[in-house]
């Protein structure tokens, strides 16, 4: 096999952009963000302020709104153009045909004209969530993609398991490929203590979040400070009268600390901080069970204790998630983690975690992608 190179359709994410940080750091990579002119005026996006590896390219494309969607195919040809003449440029740094990954259905028709032994589809989530009302359409193009692509990732395991009844005679081109985290997110110094008796959560606070149970919790804990990281989200599947004011009144107890939305490059400095790391998701948010939660593995960095609610994904790591189904339960592994995180059982249990953890970079995920594209 010769020099490999990529094409990263859709890295809009801080997830897409570190994995394509770890391409980088071997490959010639080109990362390429999408947006429509509304959302990019709106949130005014910005790159990280990692410095990037010298064999990554990053650009943003800003088109107008409609673009990838009622207005798609009077924009078609020239994004097949665009995706055409970026192909060429890594082919002339690398002499072979880039690997193009597209991580979205509506990338669907603009990758038609690369080689299918050259695609690859990753998929992040059941996206027809985000646009119910065109469910059959965006099912047609994920198909079309799974068909198309020399191999399809799934973050998380239950879309694999999902994409595998879906598409049998595809199976075993299909492969769990679960988020890694950014290197500088990996806490070297676990013995540096983190902040007495708190508990923290790192992401957006919306629908996804069981807050009901976080509220009985925090009312039972009223000697433990709990942190939220994130911004209020009010887009989700759940109607907001369900929810907001329980979040809200969450967010006014005396034992919680709202921090508000920060940059992706400094929510490891908090998830260091907690004593405890917890992802209180609603359990059968449809969302939750098909998601890969980032926080899984950047929690597991962080060398700190980890308790979720039953998420499917995170029933994956028993030795390094503690999983609670009930109030009572939580409350048990709170007071148990709290109570004992500064003995040396839970030091050499911090560090045996930072041991799993080392092998869920991204960039061991890179290796592993290496190895599946040699095949």
């Amino acid at each position: 096999m010769g020099k490999l190179s990529f094409l990263f359709l859709g890295a809009n994410s801080p997830w897409t952009y570190g994995m394509a940080e770890a391409l980088a750091q071997r490959h010639p990579t080109h990362a390429i963000e999408f947006y429509d002119w509304r959302t990019y005026y709106t949130i005014r996006p910005t790159w990280s302020s990692r410095t990037p590896p010298s064999l990554l390219q990053r650009s943003m494309q800003v088109m107008p709104t409609g673009y990838a969607g009622r207005l798609e195919i009077l924009f078609r040809f020239y994004l097949q153009q665009l995706i055409k003449q970026w192909c060429q440029q890594l082919k002339k740094v690398s002499g072979e045909y880039p690997w193009v990954i597209a991580c979205h259905p509506n990338l669907t028709y603009w990758v038609r004209k690369v080689p299918r032994e050259r695609l690859i589809y990753y998929n992040f989530d059941d996206y027809t969530l985000y646009r119910q009302s065109r469910k059959s359409q965006i099912l047609e193009k994920e198909k079309e993609l799974v068909n198309g692509a020399n191999i399809t990732l799934c973050a998380s395991h239950s879309q694999l398991i999902a994409f595998q009844k879906l598409y049998p005679y595809r199976s075993s081109q299909i492969y769990h490929f679960p988020h890694g985290f950014v290197d500088t997110y990996f806490n070297s110094q676990p013995e540096n203590p983190p902040e007495p008796m708190s508990v923290g959560y790192v992401g957006n606070l919306g629908d996804r979040l069981d807050w009901q149970l976080i509220y009985q919790v925090i009312k039972a804990c009223p000697k433990i400070t709990f942190v939220f990281v994130g911004g209020r989200d009010d887009q989700g599947i759940l109607k907001l009268q369900d929810w907001q004011s329980t979040r809200e009144a969450v967010l006014a107890l005396p034992n919680v600390r709202h921090i508000g939305r920060v940059p992706s490059d400094q929510v490891v400095k908090y998830y260091w901080s907690f004593a405890v790391n917890w992802i209180p998701y609603v359990v059968n948010h449809k969302f939750n069970q098909a998601a890969c939660p980032t926080k899984i593995m950047d929690g597991i960095a962080s060398g700190r204790p980890v308790l979720s609610t039953n998420i499917p994904e995170c029933r994956l790591y028993p030795d390094w998630i503690s999983i609670f189904r009930t109030v009572q339960e939580a409350l048990m592994y709170i007071d148990t983690k709290l109570g004992t995180y500064e003995s040396d059982l839970a030091y050499k249990h911090s560090l045996r975690q930072l041991e799993f953890a080392q092998q869920n970079t991204w960039s061991t995920r890179v290796q592993k992608l290496e190895n599946i594209l040699k095949l």
